[in-house]
C-alpha cells in the first residue's frame, strides 16, 4: 500500500534521503547541484533541513510503500493559484509499479485539500526522461509544450487544473475527476501574457524550486 508522509528532521530520514542520490539514475536525473558530485550527508541535511523544520513554501513528503520510504515527492508554491511538484522512486526495485502514479495522485488530493484556491498544479520532466512522464501523464497531468530550465535542459512542462476549487461540503476534494487538464498550450499562454514574462516567470520557479 502506497501512503505519504511528511519527511522528518531525523538523522533517519537524512540518511534514507543521502542513500538514494548514491544511485547513478536520481544523479542524472534529479540532483541539480554540481555535476558529479556525490551528495554527502552534511550537503542533504543542509539542502532538505530547512524545508523540513520550516514549511513555509516547499512542503517535503516521502512516498511509503507498507510504511517503508521509497521515494521523495515535494510540492512548492509558485504563486497564489499554482503550485509545482518533484517526485522521485528512490529505491530501484520499487520503479516501474505504478508506485509513482499512485503517489502524485494521493499528494493532488492533499493539495486540493490544503490549499483550496490552488487553480494549477505543474510539473517539468527533462524531454529524455520517458519514464518520469508516463508515470506523470498516468496521474492526469498533460504535456502542454516544452521550456529550458537554468541550466540549460530541455524540460515538458505537464499540467492540472482544478475544475472545482469548491471542494465537498466538509472542505474536502470533491474527487480525482474534479480535475481536468488545461486547455491552453504554452504557445497560446506566451501569446496571452507575453513572451518575456513567461520566460522570466519560468527561470524563477526553477530557482526557487533548487530540488
Amino acid at each position: 500500500m502506497i501512503s505519504l508522509r511528511l519527511m522528518q528532521d531525523t538523522m533517519k530520514d537524512y540518511i534514507t534521503m543521502r542513500n538514494w542520490f548514491l544511485e547513478p539514475e536520481l544523479q542524472e536525473w534529479v540532483w541539480c547541484d554540481e555535476v558529479g558530485e556525490v551528495p554527502s550527508l552534511e550537503r542533504i541535511i543542509e539542502k532538505y533541513g530547512s524545508r523540513v523544520k520550516s514549511l513555509t513554501d516547499v512542503f517535503p513528503y516521502f512516498i511509503l510503500r507498507d510504511n517503508e520510504p521509497i521515494g521523495f515527492i515535494q510540492y512548492y508554491i509558485h504563486d497564489e493559484k499554482s503550485i509545482g511538484l518533484d517526485m522521485w522512486i528512490g529505491v530501484l526495485k520499487e520503479r516501474n509499479n505504478g508506485y509513482g502514479t499512485e503517489a502524485l495522485k494521493q499528494m493532488v488530493q492533499i493539495i486540493h485539500r490544503k490549499h483550496p484556491a490552488v487553480k494549477e498544479l505543474f510539473i517539468d520532466p527533462e524531454v529524455d526522461n520517458i519514464r518520469a512522464i508516463k508515470c506523470y501523464q498516468n496521474a492526469g497531468f498533460q504535456n502542454v509544450g516544452e521550456i529550458v530550465d537554468d541550466e540549460g535542459d530541455r524540460c515538458l512542462l505537464h499540467k492540472i487544473v482544478f475544475e472545482n476549487n469548491g471542494g465537498n461540503k466538509d472542505g474536502g476534494s470533491s474527487g480525482y475527476l474534479d480535475m481536468l487538464p488545461i486547455r491552453q498550450t504554452a504557445k497560446q499562454q506566451k501569446r496571452e501574457r507575453g513572451e518575456q514574462a513567461w520566460e522570466n516567470e519560468l527561470r524563477w520557479t526553477w530557482r526557487k524550486r533548487n530540488i
